[in-house]
């Protein structure tokens, strides 16, 4: 979540729509003319530029993070309780039906299992990505035409003695 915001994956959703105000743009125009930031001193100005943006990008960064934390751990919580359940009953089936079925049966249950589900994750980890690439490639048309607002050519603004 931080990390996309820092890259300004942020500007369509909060903010102006043009994307100005995201740290990640404040970051690319700042990188993009560095020449002229330096020229003029600007490092101080760009610097809190780029902290009021990540303010106004993750005003609630903290409890975001708690949150992010705890649901982390609790998807492994769980994980980790479908584990000892899955052992657990498949110990009891064996317990209770000796005649019936044998440890490897119980492996090949489980195995057949694991690995069914490794390929539906793989299968399903790229279902999103088309709608991100489109997001992602409109945000660097966007910075590649907009108007700096750093401009080493204008006769506007702060000016060398």
């Amino acid at each position: 979540m931080e990390t996309k915001n820092m890259l300004g994956e942020d500007a369509s959703s909060e903010g102006s729509s043009d994307g100005s105000s995201s740290p990640g743009a404040v970051i690319v125009e700042t990188l993009l003319n560095i020449s002229t930031v330096s020229a003029l001193a600007m490092e101080t100005d760009r610097f809190n530029d780029f902290e009021r943006a990540l303010d106004a990008a993750e005003p609630n960064a903290t409890r975001d993070g708690v949150t992010q934390g705890a649901l982390s751990g609790l998807s492994m919580f769980i994980q980790q309780w479908m584990n000892a359940l899955q052992l657990w009953f498949g110990a009891w089936v064996l317990f209770n039906n000796l005649d019936q079925y044998e440890f490897r049966d119980f492996l090949v249950a489980n195995f057949a299992l694991i690995f069914s589900l490794f390929g539906l994750g793989a299968a399903f980890q790229d279902v999103s990505d088309r709608k991100e690439c489109e997001k992602s490639a409109g945000r660097i048309f966007y910075l590649i035409d907009r108007e700096s607002s750093i401009d080493p050519l204008s006769e506007e603004g702060k000016k060398l003695q």
